[in-house]
């Protein structure tokens, strides 16, 4: 089924597929789930040349706002797939884990006061080999940096699930995303599993800029060819 589904999804112009092993989050995270299907859309080398520069978003006709509808609608799509296969499947897009009260803690104390906890897809893709969350709170890769966008399938049709080696944080010294970000919402700490994002981002202040991901080195090496130390 591996095959499959990695074929309808590239066909879909989706350009990373990775299927998850996820036995190693809670279960109240993954709602005994043991498998995730991964999926990204990278970014236009010239969108993230133009944020870099200063060009002003326009929300109403805008790359990483159509890329991220995309996904998210696919993963609804894939999860509906799946479930007429005759198997579980549950799509980790916003419209869906809301209707489902599957939503950060944040949403549960301070919105809906209820709810399932959340699986952040950023974790999964970090189980899943593609990258480590850096101290932006993005997912960061060697091959795009963080100009891609994301979605996740849970589910338990008979697809083979990997283990993948975790990448760990090649931040180091560097501040680059921190000292771009116009709300001052990044602390600059590194991102670590026992403090998740809390310790990284004040997330009542992020204003979605996009500097965080313009800015940094992995991301400008993707989309200039310029190297880590420029």
């Amino acid at each position: 089924m591996n095959d499959e589904i990695k074929k309808i999804l590239l066909e879909q112009g989706v350009d990373i597929v990775r299927f998850v092993d996820i036995t190693c989050f809670p279960k109240e995270q993954t709602l005994g789930f043991e498998k995730a299907i991964l999926f990204c859309i990278v970014l236009s080398k010239e969108y993230v040349t133009d944020i870099r520069n200063g060009k002003e978003i326009d929300y109403d006709n805008d790359e990483y706002l159509t890329k991220e509808l995309k996904v998210e609608k696919l993963a609804d799509w894939l999860a509906d797939y799946i479930v007429q296969k005759g198997f579980q499947a549950l799509s980790q897009s916003e419209e869906s884990n809301l209707e489902n009260g599957y939503v950060e803690q944040a949403y549960i104390d301070s919105e809906l006061r209820q709810g399932i906890s959340f699986l952040p897809i950023k974790a999964i893709a970090r189980a899943g080999g593609l990258g480590f969350i850096g101290k932006s709170n993005l997912l960061v890769t060697e091959d795009y940096g963080s100009a891609f966008v994301m979605c996740s399938v849970l589910t338990d049709a008979p697809v083979i699930a990997e283990n993948f080696p975790i990448v760990e944080s090649k931040c180091g010294s560097c501040e680059a995303c921190v000292v771009s970000c116009p709300a001052n919402a990044l602390l600059g700490n590194e991102w670590n599993i026992s403090t998740g994002r809390e310790s990284v981002v004040d997330v009542s202040k992020c204003a979605c800029a996009l500097t965080c991901m313009v800015y940094c080195p992995w991301t400008l090496k993707y989309a200039k060819g310029s190297t880590i130390n420029s």
